[in-house]
């Protein structure tokens, strides 16, 4: 129920677990147990069960060599394709509403949702991104928990969800 926040938590905190690390065993290992010690800590103040760090080590390796094949520097190749005179697309989600500093925090997703975005998310340079198409829903829809006070809990809100197929 907290979407991709966690996952947000740990990168900004420098404690993730990056795709470039699963090149190096000994490394995913050590991370891991980086990790895991934050994280164990506080499902052990919560009751709950440690995870394991040699069953997820184990996880984590065994889907490597599928996942690695299709890791490559993303701005570099981006950057050959907009050499190239290659048209790139970015797609972005969520809209303003939703983005982390310009929406309607805290009920927001976890990482910022504006077309500038796609410039420092994927590596290129600004000036690289020459022509945003922005399209838009007619209502505003959320994502996690929190309060919505434009929400309507009647019939013309249960006609939009099914409409939007939200």
């Amino acid at each position: 129920g907290r979407g991709i926040g966690p996952a947000y938590e740990d990168k900004v905190s420098r404690r993730a677990l990056r795709l470039c690390d699963l090149q190096h065993p000994d490394l995913v290992r050590e991370k891991l147990d980086q990790i895991l010690i934050h994280h164990n800590a506080l499902l052990k103040g919560l009751g709950a069960e440690p995870i394991d760090a040699a069953g997820l080590y184990d996880k984590v390796m065994a889907i490597a060599e599928r996942i690695l094949p299709h890791s490559a520097p993303v701005w570099r190749v981006l950057d050959q394709a907009r050499r190239d005179g290659k048209k790139i697309l970015f797609e972005g989600a969520q809209g303003l509403m939703l983005d982390v500093d310009h929406g309607t925090y805290p009920y927001v997703t976890s990482s910022n949702t504006v077309s500038a975005q796609a410039a420092s998310g994927s590596g290129v340079g600004p000036k690289a991104i020459n022509y945003v198409l922005g399209i838009t829903k007619a209502y505003t829809t959320r994502v996690g928990t929190g309060p919505f006070p434009t929400e309507q809990m009647n019939d013309i809100g249960e006609t939009l969800g099914q409409r939007g197929h939200e």
